[in-house]
């Protein structure tokens, strides 16, 4: 099959540091072309070819003759890539498929945020013929009623590229962006309440109010040795961070559609301490490979006194049933098959 892969323009494929849609895009592309499916890639400057031809395209600026423009040069760009192509798979904006869908191109998309009805709606209406849905989740997917074609895959990882790791760091993990939804502020007090030393690994968003969160509520706790933030980190630095970790510490206080961390940690054999919301259930195993705390807090957060009882259980489990699970469960060679079988019946 001749697949275009479609990326947003931001970060390249694969993604240096940060950026979770970039490092599926980039799994799926080597494990098609590995399949011996040829994959054309439409993504952002800096992207690595994966046995097919290469279209790079440029983030807008924020000013809105600059998106106005972008917009209409990706339309064009777009068609041309897709000229040989059987079958589109897009992981970028849904509203930049407008030339694609127009032309009905067997098209597939898939939603990494949130949904609502509306949303769904909308999507539904621009729909001429030969495309679908690929949602990342069950929690998501079960967000709106969907009446095109759909199919719940969760996000991949590659298990031959993460080592299982002993955990013997003697400390807790938290890996991802330092902002209030992604619940830091509550990693940083369950670690000090559980009195287990607490690295954190992970960029600062230029987000409203993420400086001042980072300036209120994790600078103060910051002493380089019982609360270290060593920032954002290479694929090569997060294996190291996950296999000598106790733990994962993953307090969401969102509904995160699919936070592909929590793999990349099963895949080091390292358990993940999650609030129990969105996907979480559908990725950690209460008891096995880690432990899922209740929302009890306003926001939809666990209270500290349950993560730091969670860290004290953490002798519970054995790390090869993390593994097992990444393997079995989550790796790209188990759910590339999925995603193929969908491709083919838009076709």
């Amino acid at each position: 099959m001749n697949i275009l892969l479609i990326a947003d323009p931001h970060l390249p494929v694969p993604p240096l540091r940060y950026g979770g849609a970039e490092r599926v895009a980039a799994l799926y592309a080597a494990e098609l072309s590995r399949l011996g499916h040829r994959v054309d890639l439409l993504a952002a400057a800096g992207s690595q070819p994966y046995g097919g031809r290469l279209y790079r395209h440029r983030a807008p600026s924020g000013h809105w003759p600059s998106r106005a423009q972008r917009k209409l040069r990706f339309q064009l760009q777009s068609l041309r890539a897709a000229r040989r192509c059987d079958v589109v798979y897009n992981l970028g904006r849904f509203d930049y498929m407008e030339a694609l869908l127009a032309i009905r191109k067997p098209l597939l998309h898939c939603f990494s945020h949130p949904l609502d009805q509306a949303l769904i709606d909308a999507a539904e209406a621009r729909i001429r013929a030969h495309a679908g849905f690929h949602f990342v989740s069950e929690h998501q997917r079960a967000a709106a009623a969907v009446s095109a074609p759909a199919v719940t895959i969760p996000n991949p990882v590659d298990s031959r590229f993460y080592q299982p790791g002993p955990g013997d760091g003697g400390y807790l993990l938290f890996l991802g962006r330092l902002s209030p939804h992604k619940g830091v502020d509550l990693a940083i007090a369950a670690a000090q309440r559980a009195g287990v030393p607490l690295v954190i690994a992970g960029n600062r968003p230029e987000e409203p109010g993420a400086a001042a969160f980072f300036k209120e509520q994790i600078e103060p706790h910051l002493d380089g040795q019982r609360v270290r933030w060593i920032g954002a980190v290479t694929d090569q630095q997060k294996q190291e961070l996950l296999g000598r970790a106790a733990a994962l510490l993953f307090p969401i206080r969102w509904d995160e559609p699919f936070g592909i961390v929590m793999v990349e940690a099963l895949a080091c054999g390292t358990p993940v301490i999650a609030t129990r919301r969105a996907s979480t259930p559908e990725v950690i195993e209460h008891g096995r490979t880690g432990w899922l705390c209740e929302p009890t807090g306003p926001a939809g957060e666990p209270s500290v006194e349950e993560l730091a009882e969670a860290v004290a259980r953490l002798p519970r489990l054995e790390r090869r049933h993390c593994r097992q699970a990444a393997e079995q469960r989550f790796d790209v060679r188990v759910l590339t098959p999925l995603l193929l079988s969908s491709l083919a019946a838009l076709r």
